[in-house]
């Protein structure tokens, strides 16, 4: 016999939510969840701590020696089965975790809100949320990227100073994974110098960027020389949700394209290989 469909009990609330914790810890009870012979219940870490103490490890409660003995599979369902929003609900998140697993998908959740990187804004939400902000709220270059598998290769036209690119990767909805990258392009004395950060609520290991210029210029019968310039670089990306600010980009790499091989409007930077894993 199947299982009935979860239904949501609007009217419920819970007025003792201690009642769902650990009384050694205070921690929220997760499964597998131990008991006394009188019922009183402490989650598993509390209860090997316990037992290697000495003594039984005798119930916290009543002090029975026994301990806790056996499983209370009536309190796990129980556990399970009360959800709770995320907390980051209001930038998007739809999910949501048992009691006991909230603060972990918050730690993993990629609707966390990161900071705005201008100056005196105050603005913070996912983001999904930053990138239309972006367009509306400061007019900086914008730009959605998608692949279907792990790597995404693309041109994009860099202006002076911010320009943001959303990369997509992945196939289905379980495996598509979503990056915001910062490209900063800054004038200087040796040429346009790009420096490359990753927007991400969370640290994100062995994130790799590759950046590449090309430039193709034919001998024409006014005289102009052959011009062909080709240069990439491989390098790692810092992550962060600019709650600190912005690094500052001499920390960093910076991929500097020299003023004498710089075409005009027609010449574009071109970022192959976003590779998000």
């Amino acid at each position: 016999m199947a299982p009935p469909p979860p239904s949501t009990l609007a009217d419920v609330t819970v007025d003792d939510a201690e009642a769902l914790d650990c009384g050694v810890c205070f921690l929220p009870l997760k499964p597998p969840i131990f008991q006394c012979k009188v019922g009183h219940v402490a989650c598993a870490p509390c209860r090997d701590k316990l037992e290697a103490a000495g003594g039984g490890g005798g119930c916290h409660v009543c002090g029975a020696a026994t301990g806790y003995r056996r499983r209370c599979h009536a309190m796990e369902r129980l556990v399970d089965a009360v959800r709770v929003p995320c907390p980051h609900a209001a930038h998007g998140c739809v999910t949501t975790p048992a009691y006991h697993g909230r603060d972990a998908h918050a730690a993993a959740c990629a609707h966390a809100p990161c900071r705005c990187p201008g100056d005196a804004c105050r603005f913070a939400g996912s983001t999904a949320e930053l990138l239309p902000h972006f367009a509306a709220a400061h007019g900086w270059p914008c730009a959605t990227k998608t692949s279907v598998g792990d790597i995404v290769c693309f041109t994009v036209e860099l202006q002076d100073g911010f320009n943001f690119v959303r990369a997509t990767a992945g196939g289905g909805k379980k495996t598509r994974r979503s990056y915001l990258f910062l490209l900063n392009m800054a004038t200087e004395d040796a040429g346009c110098a790009v420096s490359v950060l990753c927007i991400h609520p969370h640290a994100v290991p062995e994130m790799k960027f590759e950046l590449e210029y090309s430039r193709y210029v034919d001998v024409r019968r006014d005289g102009n020389q052959l011009v062909n310039h080709y240069q990439k670089s491989e390098f790692r990306v810092v992550c962060t949700d600019l709650s600190d600010g912005l690094p500052d980009p001499n920390d960093g790499f910076r991929f500097v394209v020299p003023w004498s091989v710089l075409g005009d409007d027609d010449d574009t930077i071109q970022g192959e290989k976003f590779l998000c894993s």
